[in-house]
């Protein structure tokens, strides 16, 4: 509907009207000059508000966007702290160390000559895969290995793999392929395989790596914790890519919404402690230029300086835009943790990953203490000038790391070490520990277990290979129930069943190191068994010192009694008949043992044990210590009770075992164990050392005196331990052989035993508490054809070595 020209004037009048009644607004009049210049008002007063808007209220989020595309940051890695340990001189021993090594790296957009790119550092890349692989020299075979995966070409033909799927069930071509021709083949492959081979693949891959355009797929990251890839398996993640075992990649093209799809993904890296390490995670699901090509992973600082020495000596071989050749050939460095005495002290310190995750053992219980803290350079740029000025800079320098000294005694350990591996060749056992502990200050002066492992190689214990012909007996003796064998589903492994394992139509595989990721455990602090007989020096000073019992106390031993629907009995007829105390410690009667209980209230023998630390953990600095188990008197049956007066029917570790008794050898109170001698502070150069901390009295100095004059007299008593003698030293303890349960039942058996020994070192002088586990050795089954010989060649050795008198 259109306006008459009067309404128009009408409201110009009635608006000049009203602003004449405005004392500053009535000498406007309102014409069409009047109607523009309020027009540009508005459009000043719609400015002002944008720019308030920008400025003010989201300031915050531009200046992210803005430091997003003109800040760069620069990370300043923190060292991390190394650990030591003494020889007998007290010469400090550096066990760790933290090697610079470098990826080299390529931005393909700047080449203009790949042909003399590639013929210029082809030498380089076969020098690494070929001589000096990380820290490592390479044999032929592993130069070949590493050539196949480097050019994804398969050079040696892969060996027929022959499944054993039990009850002598093989592969069905096993007994008509001849090996013989295999082996012949894979020796000419490697007398015709020359350098001119690798460095003509060597090129022929780099050439398809360097190229312009769109990755396929973008590099997330190398994981070595294996939950962590079943868990990102198990996600069925469409855009996840896993190569190699351990390689995830990203591909774009599989992505439908980034928002949507990238959460999963976030919660899984948050899980396992990822997440920190991707700040800017939503970029690798974008589409990338290839302008990032990594040639060579983990070069060492050798390599490194030979890739400086030839950028330099073609500096002025230039392109006609006046680019060096080697421009964009760029390093990056990384530190990354080195075990320079390989499997040595393996199970107690354990590892760092690549992405410096600390694992178990003293490197992740002091975790926070060695690693520090890294810092970095944050600074603005612009377009044209880099940075915008000093005053941009903001430097957070790296915090200082610490140095963590161990108690270990080099020489001790490294004999330890020689004498388990020694000893496993000869018993087939399962696995073997030993420990070495001083009663008075509680500080571990060796902690060996055996199979052990390299941390330099921790993925060793991850590999699998089929279970062949070779190890039958991994699946046809039950014995080896407790080695881990696998089967394969939906395209994952998983552990086998225990009718899995028999199942002569399912394949089966098993760790290449033959014994799996168990080899990292620490089998002094995380690994138990029933003590049986060794248990029973603490039952005895429990009765002596709540003054239930004396030595020479007389008892009548029927050799068994029924306790509830279970019968306990002795192992030897000599304890038969009517005995005193000390002829059933002596002789490890078991009925002993009960009579002593039935003396005791529950509460009083568990109200000891638990002070005794059994049934939890002993604080020793290393993470994943297991406290076993003890059932306590609220709910312990009486038929419990009485086994556990003897060591059965409760689970405790080496490190439990050795705590407890030396609250007996050191005359009546428990000491907390430790690993840890110093911590070195390299701020303030200055040595922190561990103090002795004993936590309570155990027994009266009395009750602790004569416990401990009859261990030492043990041996004397008991012609069995003739065995463990040490001509011309008085040496006490006790031990035995305990039977191994399956399914609820003690199994019988030169395969079901753990051989146990926990003994003294000396009676005038116990510097030194010994504990050796045997666990199910297939050569004998007495303990003093195991951890007995075991603990005389170690005390032999001790005795000489820190010149113990007589």
């Amino acid at each position: 509907m259109l306006r008459s020209p009067s309404y128009h004037k009408d409201f110009d009048q009635n608006l000049e009207h009203w602003l004449q009644t405005k004392t500053f607004l009535k000498y406007i009049k309102v014409t069409k000059d009047f109607y523009l210049l309020c027009f540009f008002w508005f459009l000043f007063l719609i400015l002002i508000l944008r720019l308030f808007f920008l400025q003010i209220i989201d300031h915050n989020y531009y200046d992210d966007l803005l430091n997003k595309q003109h800040v760069s940051e620069i990370s300043l890695q923190a060292k991390r702290g190394n650990i030591f340990t003494d020889d007998k001189a007290e010469k400090h021993i550096q066990l760790t160390d933290n090697i610079t090594m470098y990826n080299i790296f390529v931005d393909p957009k700047f080449i203009r000559d790949k042909e003399k790119f590639v013929n210029t550092i082809a030498p380089v890349v076969y020098k690494h895969f070929c001589e000096l692989y990380g820290m490592k020299e390479v044999t032929q075979t592993e130069c070949i290995h590493n050539i196949e995966q480097f050019t994804q070409t398969q050079i040696i033909p892969t060996k027929p793999q022959f499944f054993y799927y039990g009850s002598w069930v093989i592969s069905s071509w096993y007994y008509l392929y001849d090996l013989t021709w295999y082996d012949i083949q894979v020796q000419q492959i490697l007398s015709g395989f020359t350098p001119n081979t690798a460095s003509s693949l060597i090129k022929t891959r780099l050439n398809q790596m360097i190229y312009i355009g769109i990755k396929p797929k973008n590099y997330l990251g190398f994981f070595a914790n294996t939950n962590f890839l079943a868990d990102l398996k198990k996600l069925n993640l469409d855009y996840i890519d896993i190569q190699s075992t351990n390689y995830v990649y990203i591909v774009p093209d599989r992505v439908g919404s980034i928002k949507k799809d990238i959460v999963p993904l976030q919660k899984i890296l948050d899980t396992y402690g990822y997440l920190g390490n991707f700040p800017n995670l939503e970029k690798s699901f974008y589409a990338q230029e290839n302008r990032y090509v990594k040639i060579i992973s983990d070069a060492n600082p050798l390599i490194a300086q030979q890739i400086k020495d030839i950028k330099l000596k073609y500096y002025q071989v230039r392109s006609k835009d006046r680019i060096p050749l080697l421009h964009w050939l760029g390093m990056e460095s990384h530190i990354k943790r080195y075990y320079q005495y390989g499997s040595f002290l393996a199970n107690v310190m354990w590892f760092v990953d690549k992405s410096n995750n600390a694992y178990y053992g003293v490197e992740q219980y002091f975790d926070t203490l060695l690693r520090g803290k890294d810092g970095k350079i944050v600074w603005r740029a612009s377009a044209w000038v880099w940075p915008v000025g000093a005053n941009e800079f903001q430097l957070e320098e790296a915090q200082d790391w610490n140095d963590l000294y161990l108690t270990i005694d080099i020489g001790i350990q490294k004999e330890a070490e020689s004498i388990i591996k020694k000893y496993h060749d000869l018993l087939k056992d399962d696995s073997i520990s030993v420990l070495v502990y001083d009663p008075f200050n509680g500080q571990i002066k060796a902690s060996a277990s055996y199979p052990s492992y390299n941390p330099n190689n921790y993925n060793d214990a991850f590999t699998l290979q089929a279970l062949g012909p070779d190890y039958w007996y991994m699946v046809d003796d039950l014995s080896y129930i407790e080695n881990p064998v696998y089967i394969q589903t939906g395209g994952e492994y998983r552990l086998a069943t225990s009718y899995e394992r028999i199942d002569t139509t399912l394949p089966k595989y098993i760790a290449k190191n033959g014994y799996g990721p168990q080899v990292l455990v620490d089998k002094n602090t995380a690994m138990a068994y029933e003590p049986w007989s060794v248990f029973k020096a603490f039952t005895v000073a429990i009765g002596l010192d709540t003054d239930e019992i004396r030595f020479y106390d007389p008892y009548n031993d029927p050799g068994k009694v029924k306790v509830w629907q279970f019968t306990i009995s002795n192992a030897d007829k000599v304890c038969m008949g009517d005995r005193n105390f000390l002829h059933a410690f002596v002789w490890s009667c078991n009925i002993g043992m009960v009579r002593i209980a039935q003396k005791l209230w529950k509460e009083i023998f568990y109200n000891y044990v638990e002070k005794l630390g059994f049934g939890k953990i002993t604080w020793v600095e290393v993470a994943n210590e297991d406290p076993w188990f003890v059932e306590w008197v609220t709910s312990v049956s009486d038929a419990r009770f009485f086994n556990n007066t003897f060591g059965q029917w409760l689970l405790a570790t080496p490190i439990q075992l050795a705590a407890g008794y030396g609250a007996i050898v050191n005359g009546w109170y428990y000491v907390k164990p430790t690993i840890v001698k110093w911590i070195f502070d390299t701020k303030t150069k200055t040595y922190y050392p561990t103090t002795t901390k004993i936590i309570k009295q155990i027994f009266r100095p009395e009750t602790a005196e004569a416990l401990k004059i009859w261990l030492f007299s043990v041996m004397d008593q008991n012609y069995e331990l003739k065995y463990a003698k040490v001509e011309g030293y008085q040496l006490g303890g006790k031990t035995w052989t305990s039977q191994i349960s399956y399914k609820g039942k003690y199994m019988n058996g030169i395969w079901w035993t753990n051989g146990s020994f926990v003994w003294m070192i000396t009676k005038d002088n116990p510097q030194y508490i010994i504990v050796v586990q045997v666990r199910r050795p297939r050569q004998n089954l007495r303990w003093f054809a195991t951890a007995g010989k075991i603990f005389w060649d170690l005390a032999k050795f001790i005795i000489d070595y820190a010149l113990i008198e007589k």
